[in-house]
């Protein structure tokens, strides 16, 4: 089953801020991760949803949420490294 990716507005800020040849390489690397490991199809029903987050080998943060029933792969947030370098510490 093919997926329509949807990006969230704070993902597309994160990725418009990006140089050209990193924006590129995230979408690669989202390609390769989100058509293979997290969306196999093994044990998935129609209608569920599924959501989750990963860590791309670039460094990037992903929030995401599946919607099996409408073919929709909803990119929810996305973090850059240099976001988490950042952040206060607790």
């Amino acid at each position: 089953m093919a997926f329509r990716l949807q990006f969230m507005p704070q993902a597309v800020g994160v990725l418009s801020a990006c140089q050209p040849a990193v924006r590129e390489r995230v979408l690669h690397e989202l390609g390769a991760i989100f058509s293979g490991p997290l969306l196999g199809t093994q044990g998935q029903t129609a209608g569920a949803e599924h959501s989750g987050a990963c860590l791309l080998p670039s460094g990037f943060h992903v929030h995401y949420a599946v919607d099996w029933k409408h073919g929709l792969l909803h990119l929810l947030e996305l973090k850059s490294p240099d976001d988490e370098l950042s952040a206060p510490l607790s």
